[in-house]
């Protein structure tokens, strides 16, 4: 590309006239030097456009590069003047054009090397590797975070899972203990009526001699053998040690759901906050807005270089080198603003504010919880529960008022002899199997209602919750 065309033909028409009547050597020294300087220019225009066009991230230092190649254009151009002149005498014409161009020269370089538009690109390009850097990078992070969260949430997940479980397991349990102890009372009283029966039975063959002896064998205070209520209170006492070994367990999967929140918290989340504080910082120093200043002062630069040299022809070849360095600007600038914007749609809403509900719902996975609590809540421990610890004691102690209602009857209808002492025993009899199965019961009532505590649906939200996550992550 001829960058000094216009010069070129600028300082020829004005030497030939600064020529006239000058000898012929003179004239073929001059113009031969006005040719070495010319092409001394055009080189060094021609360097400084390879610059601009080769420049990268890993190809910097243009600034320097920019004011060495103007400094030794100067020193070429001065000697190709000096060349030309010596041992010649110049005519007062040829002598004013000849200090003129020179110094017409030497401003030319000595403003352009002065230019900030190199440093400028340097810092435009700067910018943009660190963006692509940042890309890949962050795409890299986001990959391991989400990784490494659903590790996480995996093991949170099996904690509330195993307390579903849990849940259908002690659903089971409490849904069928009024019925079975009805059960096991409605065998208690059968045995026990064969028993007594087995007295009035006795009374018509021996008479009131072996009375006595029966009668404390039947309704004895110790609950004899035949008669006993080992039963149900086995099966009431066995029914609260299991439960108060699922409440042992429901308690362990709490505590290890909020360790894993803990760790989660301390690790995957705190690296994704301070990722975004870091790009944020960023973005706050090297946003594509001040990016944007950058390319407006490089082209500015050289826009007020080009206005400010001497001469129309200067004014020419220098718009058209400005030009240039902005065509090469532009392109780095439009490889920018395609990375900037790449960078927005890949993290907006993740590593660019304000947090996007997807984001928020993959790190934290609050649906999925809910979704997870509320198949434990559906199991319906706490209703059954709550249920079960308001009514268990009345009811098995009206079922078994029920049961004991025969009693009374067969006693009432013992012969004589014998029905005053019946009936005291009867009464001892019943009093002391309500008063044992009442003291397993009460035995048993705190762990239902702590079960039905545990699994209340504001308690499981709270033992649950993801709500240290969600502000974390904010």
């Amino acid at each position: 590309m001829a960058w000094y065309g216009s010069r070129t033909s600028e300082l020829n028409d004005l030497l030939n006239r600064a020529n006239e009547g000058a000898p012929d050597q003179v004239r073929r020294a001059l113009t031969s030097g006005i040719a070495n300087a010319t092409k001394a220019a055009e080189g060094a225009l021609g360097a400084l456009a390879d610059y601009a066009e080769r420049v990268s991230a890993g190809n910097l230092g243009t600034q320097r590069k920019w004011e060495d190649r103007c400094r030794s254009a100067i020193t070429d151009i001065s000697r190709c003047f000096g060349d030309a002149a010596k041992d010649h005498t110049l005519t007062p014409a040829q002598q004013l054009f000849w200090y003129q161009a020179l110094a017409h020269e030497e401003a030319f370089f000595e403003k352009l090397s002065k230019v900030r538009t190199p440093q400028l690109h340097d810092d435009l390009l700067v910018h943009q590797d660190t963006l692509n850097k940042m890309l890949g990078e962050l795409w890299d992070k986001w990959t391991y975070l989400l990784s490494k969260d659903v590790a996480f949430e995996t093991d949170e997940r099996k904690a509330v899972r195993e307390v579903a479980q849990l849940a259908e397991k002690l659903v089971g349990r409490l849904e069928p203990l009024a019925g079975k102890l009805r059960e096991h009372t409605s065998r208690l009283t059968a045995n026990g009526l064969r028993k007594v029966q087995a007295v009035l039975e006795k009374f018509g063959e021996h008479g009131g001699k072996v009375a006595n002896e029966l009668l404390s064998r039947v309704f004895g205070i110790d609950i004899p053998e035949g008669v006993e209520v080992k039963d149900i209170i086995d099966l009431v006492q066995g029914s609260a040690q299991y439960m108060e070994a699922d409440l042992g367990t429901v308690r362990s999967q709490i505590a290890l759901y909020k360790s894993l929140v803990q760790a989660e918290l301390g690790s995957v989340l705190l690296l994704f906050t301070n990722t975004r504080k870091d790009v944020e910082r960023y973005r706050n120093d090297n946003d594509l807005g001040k990016a944007r200043v950058w390319l407006d002062q490089a082209k500015g630069a050289l826009s007020d270089w080009a206005s400010s040299v001497a001469t129309s022809g200067q004014r020419s070849d220098a718009s058209a080198f400005r030009d240039k360095i902005a065509a090469a600007l532009d392109t780095d600038w439009k490889l920018t603003e395609e990375l900037d914007s790449k960078f927005r749609d890949k993290f907006k809403g993740v590593f660019i504010a304000p947090l996007g509900d997807d984001t928020l719902e993959q790190l934290v996975e609050g649906r999925m919880f809910r979704q997870e609590l509320e198949e434990v809540t559906r199991k319906g421990v706490h209703s059954r529960a709550r249920e079960l610890a308001s009514n268990l004691q009345s009811q098995t102690s009206s079922e078994l008022d029920n049961f004991f209602r025969q009693f009374d009857d067969l006693v009432a209808r013992a012969p004589d002899e014998i029905r005053e002492m019946a009936k005291m025993k009867n009464e001892e009899f019943k009093r002391a199997v309500k008063d044992k199965l009442r003291e397993r019961i009460d035995r048993m009532l705190p762990v239902i209602r702590l079960l039905a505590e545990l699994f209340a649906p504001s308690n499981l939200q709270r033992e649950f919750s993801r709500d240290e996550l969600e502000r974390a992550v904010k």
